[in-house]
């Protein structure tokens, strides 16, 4: 196995390296893991790791790569923050600017908002991230990818897992999940109900997830792949965020005015999609096709919004390879239909007076080709693709659009060279990230049709960097640096207590940063590593929607630095794992008037795993233990929130604790 096999990806105690040289598959490229030109993380879960953890968060597995930032909210209404090198900084709730991608699906859809509730993080098998602009790959909201697996690897064979647990906060969990291979067909399913209280007042949440994958060889040159995924969530209760003096005081409190309310989220959501390959003596036929259904609830005090959602996509492509020259070319297609009605909220999410009734539609068309061309230690890349994104809906009025047309080309370029056990790489990318329909509706007039005014963000990045190994000394390294020009940017601002968010475009923000990552097999049962992101992002030419200027503040919701460290130990057939974050204190405003205080956490986590019947059954005890001494702080911050309250408190010591069974 080629050294550079191995250097391509990010190594840690329980997310094994993946070492072969495989399609990235969050770069929809004919480039290996090997020959990437991009900043690039890959990282994997044994089915060790999967048993003897409770993962309830996303933000588990973002700890172990550079780059990326998960926070966990305590609020399921909202969900996760997830930021790429400060992008998707703005969002309110949910994800923006960013691609997520599970299963080759794309929880991202055509206006660019990303829905995240159906993940699982529990089933995680397989991470990629693309840490820059990859507008190219994927399209309108690239600012980053992510790409989630759940599929175990082939070698696992046929098993059936169960595991239960429980935890502070009146958590509990059940999960299951089977694994059945053929020589011909394998498929992959699993199953979780999750129900707690939360950590505050007013954070309950049940939630269902299931899902299901498999893979088909209909010929020896010819397969079929085929993936569904569902999720129901009859109840999220959302506590809203809180101002410094009651995060401080009384983490655990929810504000009145959300609770009178009745604010939270009821989701039903049902995914499938398809792909058919097919080899030919003339390249690689690659069809792919998928649809969403989400039925969406959301009180909140301003009022009560109602979404039918139908989304999905078609995507084409087709690979050739020479000798030196590797070229795909594809075309592809995305739509969204959103039914969209609101309401006044009278009170306890009773309904009351209609101020928003639309249909709202979004088409993306988009053509690209990505070419790679290999000579001596040299791999070139570039690519190039075009989108064209329309919005429509049903009932404009007179001072408002009913139509809105985006157009982008997204050009990219990259080169890497590999001597001996290095990868020197330097790439120029771009992305763009247009107004969702959410953003568009909402506006200080209120009423029905689109903000005539609102633009897409605009970003181009360029990054270099360097990523090896040291054999003899069994370490691995990642370093690059990176620099983002982000203009026409979208503000999100309130102008009342408990009010929606606005959005406008105003100025510029420059990001710059270091990424590094180091890895140490100090012993046969011993590994140690770590990982740092650095990021200084300010505002240039922007002001507030009063006329203030902004320039050179530093935009919120981004920590200038953050270290995630872990010491793994598995003496036998016990599992030792020691975790310590250190989060910088960053702003919660544009102005910089609000800042969120850095903190340091401690995580513990072990598990024994036990096996009976001539290994046919293993048997894998665990428990964890989040934050140790107990340290209090802000997990999380609601960016720009009107009336001070920007805080999103953590919980102090937790704990969850479970018993996986493996047939």
């Amino acid at each position: 196995m080629s050294p550079a096999a191995i250097i391509a990806q990010e190594v840690d105690d329980s997310l094994k390296v993946d070492l072969d040289p495989i399609e990235v598959t969050a770069m929809h490229s004919v480039v290996t893991s090997a020959e990437a030109p991009v900043a690039l993380s890959t990282l994997s879960k044994d089915l060790n790791e999967i048993n003897g953890s409770a993962t309830l968060s996303l933000e588990d597995i973002s700890q172990q790569m550079p780059g990326i930032w998960v926070s966990d909210r305590q609020n399921y209404a909202l969900g996760e923050r997830l930021t790429i090198r400060g992008v998707g900084w703005r969002a309110a709730f949910g994800v923006r600017g960013v691609q997520v991608v599970l299963n080759d699906m794309p929880l991202t859809v055509a206006d660019g908002q990303t829905m995240l509730n159906i993940v699982d993080p529990a089933f995680i098998r397989r991470a990629e991230l693309l840490r820059g602009p990859a507008a190219t790959y994927w399209g309108n909201s690239s600012g980053g990818v992510l790409y989630l697996s759940t599929n175990p690897p082939s070698n696992e064979g046929s098993n059936l897992r169960l595991k239960t647990m429980a935890g502070s906060y009146g958590t509990q969990k059940v999960e299951g999940q089977f694994s059945v291979s053929g020589s011909n067909h394998q498929v992959n399913g699993y199953t979780s109900y999750l129900n707690t209280d939360g950590f505050r007042d007013y954070s309950a949440a049940q939630v269902f997830r299931s899902g299901i994958t498999g893979s088909v060889n209909l010929t020896s040159k010819s397969r079929l792949q085929y993936q569904a995924a569902t999720i129901n969530m009859p109840k999220a209760q959302h506590p809203s965020a809180l101002t410094a003096q009651d995060a401080q005081n009384n983490p655990t409190n929810a504000v009145s005015s959300f609770v009178d309310a009745g604010a939270g989220k009821q989701i039903a959501q049902q995914q499938a999609g398809v792909s058919y390959m097919l080899e030919t003596d003339t390249g690689t036929l690659d069809i792919t096709g998928y649809g969403i259904y989400r039925d969406l609830s959301n009180p909140l005090p301003f009022g009560i919004i109602t979404v039918q959602r139908s989304a999905g996509g078609l995507r084409t492509t087709f690979d050739k390879d020479w000798e030196q020259l590797k070229v795909k070319v594809g075309v592809e297609t995305k739509f969204q239909h959103d039914d969209r009605e609101e309401f006044e909220n009278v009170g306890d999410a009773r309904r009351g007076a209609t101020t928003v009734d639309q249909v709202e539609q979004v088409w993306n068309q988009a053509l690209f080709s990505t070419a790679t061309y290999s000579i001596n230690n040299f791999n070139i890349l570039g690519g190039l693709r075009y989108d064209r994104i329309t919005f429509n809906t049903d009932a404009p009025t007179a001072d408002q659009s009913g139509s809105r047309t985006f157009e982008s080309l997204s050009p990219n370029v990259g080169i890497n060279y590999q001597p001996g056990n290095q990868n020197i790489f330097i790439n120029l990318s771009t992305s763009f990230e247009a107004p969702t329909t959410t953003e568009l509706v909402n506006r200080p007039s209120g009423g029905n049709g689109f903000n005539p005014n609102l633009k897409p963000e605009q970003t181009v990045g360029i990054e270099t960097g360097i990523r090896g190994s040291i054999l003899p000394q069994n370490l691995t390294y990642d370093l690059t640096f990176y620099r983002l020009w982000i203009d026409d940017l979208l503000f999100p601002y309130q102008l009342q207590t408990d009010g929606p968010t606005y959005y406008r475009n105003q100025g510029k923000t420059h990001h710059t940063g270091l990424e590094a990552t180091l890895s140490w097999n100090v012993h046969r049962d011993i590994t140690l590593s770590g990982n740092t992101t650095i990021t200084e992002a300010t505002f240039k030419e922007a002001q507030t929607p009063q006329g203030e200027s902004l320039s050179d503040n530093e935009v919120p919701g981004i920590a200038p630095f953050r270290f995630n460290s872990q010491f793994h130990w598995t003496p036998g057939n016990f599992s030792l794992s020691l975790t310590y974050k250190h989060i910088s204190s960053y702003m919660a405003d544009n102005l910089n008037t609000a800042e969120n205080e850095a903190y340091n956490v401690f995580d513990a986590s072990f598990s024994f795993q036990e096996i009976f019947r001539s290994q046919s059954v293993e048997v894998q005890p665990f428990m964890n233990i989040d934050n140790i001494f107990d340290t209090r702080y802000n997990g999380s911050v609601s960016v720009n929130a009107f009336g001070g309250r920007y805080f999103e408190p953590a919980p102090g010591r937790s704990w969850q604790a479970g018993i996986s069974v493996n047939f």
